[in-house]
């Protein structure tokens, strides 16, 4: 996987996942960098729409999953902090209620190329 991101990030972004790795309706999480360029990313897919946010909720920065990529909501419709148990719109990122409520999870630019899901450069 270092490879294909190190071959997509110089023309497209930086790789993700491939899209066939995250089942349709959930989300994964992934880490980019390290130390102070570290950034944390939830990735959402719905069919072939892909939607990716900072994974650090708005209310106190904590990362949305305490277990690995457990980010959805019991119901299956939402994301969900597992903190303060805020729920969020998968697509826009809007906290409809919880600690937050009214705020946004940091939306990041995202495509799909050849199969994969990359984090496009801003």
């Amino acid at each position: 996987m270092a490879a294909a991101r190190e071959m997509m990030g110089q023309d497209r972004g930086a790789a993700l996942f491939r899209l066939a790795d995250i089942p349709d309706g959930t989300a994964r999480g992934a880490v980019l960098g390290d130390g102070a360029a570290r950034l944390e990313v939830l990735v959402h897919r719905s069919g072939t729409t892909v939607r990716a946010y900072e994974n650090s909720c708005p209310h106190v920065g904590t990362p949305l999953d305490w277990v690995p990529d457990r980010f959805m909501s019991a119901d299956g419709r939402h994301l969900q902090c597992a903190t303060h148990g805020a729920i969020f719109r998968v697509a826009d990122g809007y906290c409809l209620e919880g600690p937050c409520a009214g705020a946004r999870l940091r939306a990041l630019p995202v495509i799909v190329h050849d199969g994969w899901v990359l984090l496009a450069e801003a």
